[in-house]
């Protein structure tokens, strides 16, 4: 049959072409809704752009949309033939936008090309035909016409002589697909079907056969459609995680405005529901996936098929992501849910646009695994073979979209209705549930919250809150029940009455912790309760976590998480059935003043998990073999800095159990170990020095006493445990005796430093850097003997002193001089004299590489004791002095070192070490002279400085850059961080260019590794203020002329709060001290008179001093002109800080108080001397033991005694005793005691006359007893 381009048949064709077109548009509507809904039919035109087609029907300047299609020849027995594919511009006869040739055989006649209209006509002839064979006949149209990807069948691959009968094939029944043919051998004669067999096979010899797609496409398009599932998959398993999870943290950076780690609020039951609908959402988009495969493998070939593929993926995957960020990562639920619901709504309409697409009856038969295709089909549709479909009629199948979608969502939707609600229940009357709780309420401010401390004017209120220099929080956890609120009632009664008042020292203000209501029943009913408690004490402090036991450590979080934004230095943990001696506490906090890692309790260490499901602290759920060493939940004593590490502003925690041992875990990585305090006791056992007594509703004391009996002892002065069973023995207290038990029978086994750990573990457990010994005691010779000989007989051998084991070891004094002799100055002379001065019994003993012995006869003739000690490489070699091989090693590669630029200042620092570890005693550099001696003569320290380098903070104790400056220590012999400094400083690592490597640095880095075990030993840390109140930058202040009195009165201030200042002679010996300078009103005050030789001003003058006009004046009696009496006790009661560091205590003359005689007489040799002490008033005179030499007489108007004490005092030395030391060695041991009777005079007068020499030096102290 002929093609006519009558304008009939033109307007027909151009009809069915637009309603094909507008078919096929049909087909894009419902691309369109599946990108509004789930993005996913968009892949079809971003694959059509990728590959250059497009396929809008009807469309100006494009082929209409069934060129797009296949359209294919039928022949009888013959396999159809595919020509290679031509193109022509000219020709008018085209076949999908391809010349045909003409055949040789049967021509077919064609009519002149009409005008081009950008239309085409063809004419049908409806036959039928096998489905899975199309046919094609000539069209006639414009050139201009576009080709198209879709593949067609051309007529040459039919027999040339045969005259095909056209037919329409339909996409829907009865409906003409708008220029779709095919050709119908059995319209023809017989011979002409033989001639199309015939001529078919001729043209299979000259035409390439039509090639099926290859199969290794099949597995890839199989790959590509499953990573469909791939966002369901991992949605199931990121939620299983989280159900299988203990805790539930988020990465809130994932939401849109969030950032960092915070815990999830989505509850297991959550996360095992988005599960299931994560299953779902990869079951239907895998659904989806494979029809719309189907769909592109009919309409399109192998390559755009797969980028359409890919296109799809990348469309979905970004947008269940979005879904996700927009309800955050922890709202599993309704995310999955909506992806779940896309998905299943596109795979309806995906399932009526694919349903044309049908299975080919020739390879249907073909299927394996028959029984498991037909069960996949039912449910996920046919599968993705690349040969085995064709186009049919779209019907949708209700049954497949009732078994595939409507049954499996209803199913789970009936499911997740179910445990949301059941979990809406828990939630609301069991508590729990995935709540966002909010933020602390109630009384949340507190008056340390924005208060600036300093501008309190008084010493009430919230200034004096304001003003106090050691500001505590405590917080008291209590809940929501009865019992609680009798608690809070006992607690208010009790231990807050004994919190003590603020003032300037130390101010206390508490906080009673409570969480959200476990449950809206008892929000109801304790809620007004809880409101009008809060309103009327103004201590309640809501947090948001739920008040139950399981979320105990929650609950106390959010509490140290408010306290972190409170302006204090410590914050105290405890509970409302504890009776709280914040009376001590406060006191032993105001003493200790602002420290940084400070974390006190009763300790526990290498405790393992309880695994007992009946004990309510069993933990299931940690791993570890046993718990970082925490302390008790009864009291926790924490700075205000480890407050701060606990509750970052974002962090994640990881919450057990118990929130003791939260509170171990979470410390653990700072490296802050707990001090261990017996004092805090949880059993039912009552000691008298307990600061935490806990009153549990388990124990009963059989007397009926409570809080507030104990509260009555301690108002009535009675020991605090009066009336209350003590049959048991405190854990890890010191004594058990008189007890039933003792503590080791419950299994516990007690360290001093560490705590307490249980019995059968201490054994086992593997020694570790803390278990090293603080001190070692000293090797065992027998001194003066050859294998211990003397040094300075008498003074000092090889490995001992005889000073080093008596209770006088604080008076054997080493310094140092390591450079030659013409560089000893005068205020070196000077700072030697202010030792004497405050402790005229000091033993010297000056280790130098250049002093002779003889060096300082001008003080031993007055009796001082200084003994230079040469030091070298030989005779430290000799002496074994060394603390070990490394330091050993450093000494025998002296010459090597000798030549470094600090050489001398690291030979200081190893001296220093070894004097401190083998003998023991006070190590004070030249250039610091004393102000005021250390006021307990048995205190072990060493001094604190401030670094302002930002490159030191590397190995600073802080932050703020605190270090330890070893220029003045005091310790008894043993400690073995001195050994472990002077070998790591001296070991292969010692740097001779690293000026500070092997002082300061060393000893910090020392001291610090172990400063809580070492703190618990005691060593003492002094602040900054004590030893070095002028750094080093500021040294040069300390010479510096001021005007008339400045120096006199900051001299005076510093003689209240330091022992001593330092000049830090690098930065000062070549400056000159100036007259009207600090350090020379020091060295006016502190100097002893002795007519000696002079040394240089300054390292940069050739000038000696001039010697002082007083030598030549005789002796001098120097004596304060008013003492003011002050006891420590009274200055605890007041709470001062720092009272241990403060001198002219309890009668004592120290610093600017001092008494002493100044100067000597021309021949003071061979002279006794008397002195004689009174008091006016009714006060007494004391005489401290070890205040003078053998041989020294008290008399008293009561008789003789030594030490001696009474109205009046007369001391007399004999000939050979009566020396300048001497005599001051009696006076610096004065102490006045007020009269007996209080209030029996507001003064006294203290007269003090010294005969020496036939010169008669008198005094008078005016004594107040205002403060007394």
């Amino acid at each position: 049959m002929r093609l006519r381009p009558s304008a009939a048949s033109t307007s027909g064709s151009d009809q069915r072409g637009r309603q094909t077109g507008a078919f096929e548009n049909t087909e894009h509507f419902v691309g369109c809704a599946n990108v509004g809904i789930f993005g996913l039919a968009a892949s079809d035109w971003i694959a059509s752009a990728l590959h250059g087609t497009c396929n809008s029907g009807g469309s100006a300047g494009w082929a209409p949309s069934i060129l797009d299609g296949r359209v294919r020849f039928r022949e009888a027995g013959a396999a159809a033939q595919r020509p290679q594919r031509k193109r022509s511009t000219s020709s008018t006869t085209l076949l999908n936008g391809t010349p045909v040739p003409e055949p040789t055989g049967v021509p077919i006649h064609r009519k002149p090309a009409v005008a081009n209209t950008g239309h085409y006509s063809r004419n049908f002839n409806d036959d039928d035909g096998d489905e899975d064979s199309d046919g094609s006949g000539a069209l006639e149209i414009a050139p201009r016409a576009r080709t198209s990807s879709r593949r067609a069948i051309l007529p040459s691959e039919m027999a040339p002589t045969a005259r095909p009968a056209l037919r329409r094939v339909s996409s829907e029944q009865g409906v003409a697909a708008a220029g779709a043919v095919t050709t119908d051998p059995n319209s023809l004669p017989t011979g002409q079907r033989r001639a199309i067999t015939a001529e078919a096979a001729i043209s299979a010899e000259i035409s390439p056969t039509r090639k099926k797609r290859n199969h290794i496409w099949t597995p890839i398009l199989i790959f590509l459609n499953f990573l469909a599932v791939l966002p369901g998959l991992l949605g199931f398993c990121y939620s299983a995680a989280r159900f299988c999870s203990s805790r539930h943290l988020i990465w809130t950076s994932l939401g849109w405005n969030a950032g960092g780690v915070a815990e999830a609020r989505s509850t297991r039951l959550d996360w095992f529901i988005s599960g299931l609908w994560a299953l779902a959402t990869a079951y239907f988009t895998l659904s989806l996936a494979r029809g719309l495969l189907r769909r592109w493998l009919v309409y399109y070939t192998t390559i755009p098929t797969i980028i359409r593929v890919v296109s799809l993926q990348a469309i979905c995957w970004p947008l269940t992501l979005t879904t996700h960020r927009v309800l955050s990562f922890d709202q599993p639920v309704a995310a999955w849910l909506i992806c779940a619901t896309t998905a299943a709504f596109c795979n309806v309409i995906q399932s009526w646009v694919t349903s044309n697409i049908v299975e080919r009856k020739d390879r249907a038969d073909r299927q394996r695994w028959r029984l498991f295709s037909i069960a996949v089909t039912a449910v996920l549709g046919p599968g993705v073979r690349t040969d085995k479909y064709r186009k049919g009629e779209r019907v949708l199948s209700w049954k497949r979209v009732l078994w595939g979608t409507v049954l499996p969502f209803a199913l789970l939707g009936w499911f997740t209705t179910s445990a949301l609600l059941w979990q809406q229940y828990t939630a609301r009357y069991k508590g729990g549930g995935g709540i966002d709780l909010g933020h602390p309420e109630l009384n949340a401010t507190s008056s340390f919250a924005t208060s600036t401390r300093g501008n309190g004017s008084d010493l009430s209120g919230g200034s004096a809150l304001a003003s106090a220099d050691v500001r505590v929080m405590v917080l008291v956890t209590s809940s929501w029940t009865n019992r609680s609120s009798a608690n809070r009632h006992t607690f208010r009664e009790t231990s807050v009455r004994l919190f003590p008042r603020a003032t300037s020292s130390i101010a206390v203000e508490y906080r009673f912790l409570l969480g959200t209501p476990p449950s809206p029943h008892v929000g109801t009913r304790s809620g007004p309760g809880i409101a009008a408690e809060s309103k009327e004490f103004g201590d309640i402090l809501l947090v948001p976590a739920h008040d139950t036991y399981e979320h105990l450590s929650k609950k106390i979080y959010e509490g140290w998480k408010w306290a972190s934004g409170l302006d204090v230095d410590y914050v105290l943990k405890t509970d409302d059935d504890i009776l709280l001696r914040m009376d001590v506490v406060a006191k032993e906090l105001g003493k200790l003043g602002r420290r940084r890692e400070y974390w006190r309790g009763f300790a526990y260490w290498d405790i393992p998990a309880i695994k007992d499901a009946s004990n309510k602290n069993a933990d299931f759920a940690y791993d570890l073999p046993t718990f970082p060493p925490y302390t008790a939940g009864a009291l926790h004593i924490l700075s205000k800095d480890l407050v701060d590490l606990i509750s970052p502003p974002a962090a994640s925690r990881l919450f057990v159990k118990n929130e003791d041992q939260n509170l171990g875990l979470w410390l653990y990585p700072s490296g802050v170990r707990p001090i261990h305090d017996y004092r805090i006791q949880q059993a039912q056992v009552c000691e008298n020095d307990m600061i935490a007594k806990h009153f549990g509703s388990q124990y009963v004391e059989p007397s009926g006493f409570g809080p507030r009996e104990m509260y009555a002892n301690i108002r009535a002065g009675r020991k605090q445990c009066d009336g209350f069973l003590r049959r048991w023995c405190g854990v890890c207290y010191p004594s058990c005796r008189g007890r039933d038990n003792h503590w080791r029978s419950w299994g516990f086994a007690c360290d001093d430093l560490r705590g307490a750990t249980l019995s059968e573990r201490s054994q086992s457990r593997p020694s570790s850097a803390l278990d090293a010994p603080v001190r070692v005691p000293p090797e065992t010779f027998v001194v003066g003997s050859p294998g211990d000989p003397w040094i300075i007989p008498g003074v000092l051998s090889r490995h001992s002193s005889p000073f080093s084991a008596t209770n006088d070891w604080h008076l054997l004094y080493m310094l140092c001089w390591t450079t030659g002799a013409d560089t000893f100055q005068e205020r070196h002379y000077q700072a030697i004299e202010t030792i004497w001065t405050h402790e005229p019994r000091a033993v010297l003993i000056l280790f130098s590489t250049s002093l002779p012995n003889d060096f300082f006869d001008d003080y031993t003739r007055q009796g001082y004791s200084i003994h230079v000690v040469r030091v070298g490489q030989n005779e430290l070699l000799e002496r074994h002095w060394y603390l070990g091989p490394q330091s050993r090693g450093w000494l025998e590669k002296w010459d090597e070192w000798q030549s470094g630029p600090n050489f001398f200042s690291h030979l200081t620092d190893y001296l220093r070490y070894l004097f401190l570890f083998k003998y023991g005693g006070t190590y004070l550099d030249m250039d610091a002279p004393w102000v005021r001696s250390p006021p307990q003569s048995d205190v072990e320290f060493i001094g604190a400085d401030y670094s302002t380098l930002t490159s030191d903070l590397e190995w600073t104790l802080d932050e703020d850059g605190m270090y330890l400056a070893p220029g003045v220590m005091r310790f008894r012999r043993g400690w073995t961080v001195f050994r472990d400094a002077a070998e790591h400083a001296f070991s292969v690592a010692y740097t001779p260019d690293c000026f500070g490597c092997v002082g300061p640095r060393a000893i910090t880095r020392a001291i610090g590794a172990r400063r809580y075990q070492l703190e618990q030993s005691g060593l003492t840390i002094v602040p900054s203020h004590v030893l070095y109140p002028y750094n080093w930058i500021g040294a040069h202040e300390l010479v510096r002329a001021r005007p008339v009195g400045e120096a006199v009165a900051e001299l005076a201030k510093l003689a209240r709060s330091s022992w001593s200042i330092h000049l830090f002679g690098k930065m000062t010996n070549h400056l000159r001290i100036q007259p009207g300078s600090i350090a020379a009103e020091v060295f006016a005050a502190f100097n002893l008179g002795v007519p000696r030789k002079t040394g240089l001003l300054s390292s940069g003058d050739t000038e000696l001093a001039r010697p002082s006009p007083d030598w030549e004046s005789g002796p001098q009696l120097r004596v304060p002109r008013n003492y003011t009496y002050r006891t420590r006790t009274d200055l605890e009661t007041i709470e001062t800080a720092h009272v241990d560091l403060l001198g002219s205590l309890n009668g004592r003359f120290d610093g600017l108080d001092l008494i002493y005689v100044r100067g000597v007489p021309p021949a003071s040799t061979g002279l006794a001397a008397t002195i004689r002490l009174a008091t006016s008033r009714g006060g007494r005179v004391v005489l401290s033991a070890g205040s003078g030499s053998s041989g020294v007489w008290a008399r008293t108007h009561r008789g003789e005694a030594d030490p001696a004490g009474g109205g009046s005092v007369e001391v007399e030395l004999g000939a050979q005793q009566a020396n300048l030391r001497a005599i001051n060695s009696i006076l610096r041991g004065i102490a006045y005691v007020p009269p007996a009777l209080p209030h029996s005079a507001e003064f006294d007068l203290l007269r003090i006359e010294v005969l020496w020499a036939g010169v008669q030096l008198q005094g008078e102290t005016f004594v107040s007893l205002a403060a007394a």
